[in-house]
């Protein structure tokens, strides 16, 4: 009796080791971050924006945070995905908001130039443009937001400083692995007085799996 307590006791910690014996629920997570922070150029000014956002459900909603994670994972459904990076302007400490919309296939050597560009707000709140399924104008082509805003408190209240109207350049898949994508961005963005901003640098995307142990 004795040995089948400990054989027992062992294969418990054993377990809680690698899986958490106590049935603790695997939490998923998708990481998109620049690993050498971005190049952004804005009125001849170079800038090093790093970025590391940690998608999650919560806050994300259940269908949004399943595609992101089903397509990092393989899966081609749908058309389009959203992705995004946010950092604050060294120079000027304004929130930079960076969206690419690419189609879902993620296929290594693909190279998308930009047919749209399209808006996503600053808030307290992510915008739901930001993240999940997106539809494509043009299947083969991607899309891109870039925004630029200050947040002053009290209130809290964002005030768009740079909001891109049009949009150019590539975004070319370098890396693609099950649950990873690294993506190389050469882009060039104008807003409505003319002003223009360019980014350029990579960009990962990667799913993460964490079980907890837990002890009683």
């Amino acid at each position: 009796m004795k040995t089948t307590r400990w054989l027992a006791a062992f294969a418990c910690a054993t377990t809680i080791a690698i899986t958490g014996c106590c049935g603790a629920e695997e939490e998923r997570a998708v990481t998109v971050w620049a690993p050498d922070s971005l190049t952004v150029t804005r009125d001849g000014v170079i800038r090093r924006i790093g970025s590391v956002i940690r998608l999650t459900e919560p806050p994300a909603s259940p269908s949004t945070f399943q595609f992101v994670y089903n397509t990092l994972e393989g899966s081609a459904s749908g058309e389009g995905i959203a992705l995004s990076l946010s950092g604050n302007d060294p120079v000027s400490d304004e929130l930079v908001i960076f969206t690419l919309a690419l189609p879902v296939s993620l296929r290594k050597g693909d190279e998308y130039s930009v047919g749209a560009t399209f808006a996503v707000e600053p808030g307290l709140t992510s915008d739901p443009r930001m993240w999940g399924p997106h539809d494509l104008q043009q299947s083969t082509q991607a899309e891109v937001a870039f925004t630029v805003a200050t947040y002053t408190f009290p209130p809290g209240v964002f005030n768009t400083t740079f909001g891109a109207e049009t949009s150019t350049g590539t975004i070319r898949v370098t890396e693609r692995e099950r649950g990873r994508v690294e993506l190389l961005v050469d882009l060039s963005f104008a807003d409505a007085n003319g002003k223009t901003t360019t980014v350029t640098g990579r960009v990962h995307a990667s799913t993460e799996k964490i079980t907890r142990p837990c002890f009683s």
